[in-house]
């Protein structure tokens, strides 16, 4: 038996997002149609070369071919420690430049070797610091 799913989420590891991601997915009706990848900075790693470039390609590779995902979503969130680490931001709406941005290049990354799959862009806002409100809106 096949088994089969729409899409491919990537999204940060933070602890903080864990309920309101699963919430979002369910009202996406994605909760049981997705493969789910959980990586500091969601899609952050495929900017560099190296490993985390790596792990991530070949995760959508593997959605794609035992599980027929058609859609890769790159969920990133404002007030992540990843970006933090690599950039200083002066306010929200700088910081979610950069994250439009960066989502852009990755789906360019992505549709290079995959040129078949939708890429889908998400920003996770935290109203508050412990994810306990959060916004969804799509890029």
């Amino acid at each position: 038996m096949a088994h089969k799913c729409k899409s491919l989420v990537i999204h940060c590891m933070d602890f903080r997002l864990v309920e309101s991601i699963r919430d979002w997915m369910k009202s996406e009706g994605m909760l049981c149609d997705a493969d789910v990848v959980s990586l500091a900075g969601a899609g952050k790693e495929l900017l560099t070369d190296g490993a985390g470039r790596e792990i991530l390609l070949k995760q959508i590779e593997l959605s794609a071919k035992l599980h027929h995902a058609t859609q890769v979503i790159l969920l990133h969130h404002s007030d992540c420690g990843a970006y933090k680490a690599s950039y200083t931001f002066n306010s929200f709406d700088e910081e979610k430049a950069r994250h439009s941005e960066d989502m852009t290049k990755e789906a360019e990354i992505i549709r290079e070797k995959f040129p078949e799959m939708e890429v889908i862009k998400v920003l996770a806002i935290m109203k508050d610091g412990e994810g306990k409100e959060v916004e969804f809106e799509k890029m």
